[in-house]
């Protein structure tokens, strides 16, 4: 006996983030939901994370030269930077491409949809407010 194959037609995307967006959502979604993946784990991943470029975490000690390091990849002093021989920042900072520098408060950046961060709401003010 001869098997039938069905041959299913692939589909196509504008890009990868909509391609990983769709697939999230059609197949690896249900199975997290299925099993309640978001209550123990992390929250459900949103569009803001497929639109977003790729992020870098720098941590160090400090007076190691991370700032100094972020100086010198973008060739020019960013909003908030302070740079010392003591421990000059507790704090972290998200530095990101924009018309126009500036600063905008970890609160602020929470509530936007378009950005990454609303997952650090978990953390309450204090840590938003540093």
């Amino acid at each position: 006996m001869f098997r039938k194959t069905l041959k299913k037609d692939p589909e196509l995307f504008q890009n990868v983030s909509e391609g990983l967006r769709k697939l999230y959502r059609t197949k690896l979604f249900p199975l997290e939901d299925t099993y309640r993946f978001h209550d123990f784990h992390s929250p459900a991943l949103e569009d803001a994370d497929f639109d977003n470029k790729p992020m870098v975490l720098l941590v160090g000690q400090y007076s190691t030269g991370k700032t100094t390091f972020i100086r010198h990849l973008m060739e020019q002093d960013f909003p908030g930077m302070r740079i010392g021989p003591e421990p000059t920042t507790d704090s972290f900072i998200a530095v990101m491409h924009g018309e126009q520098d500036g600063v905008i408060p970890g609160n602020a950046l929470v509530v936007d949809p378009k950005k990454p961060f609303r997952k650090l709401n978990a953390f309450g003010n204090a840590f938003l407010n540093r």
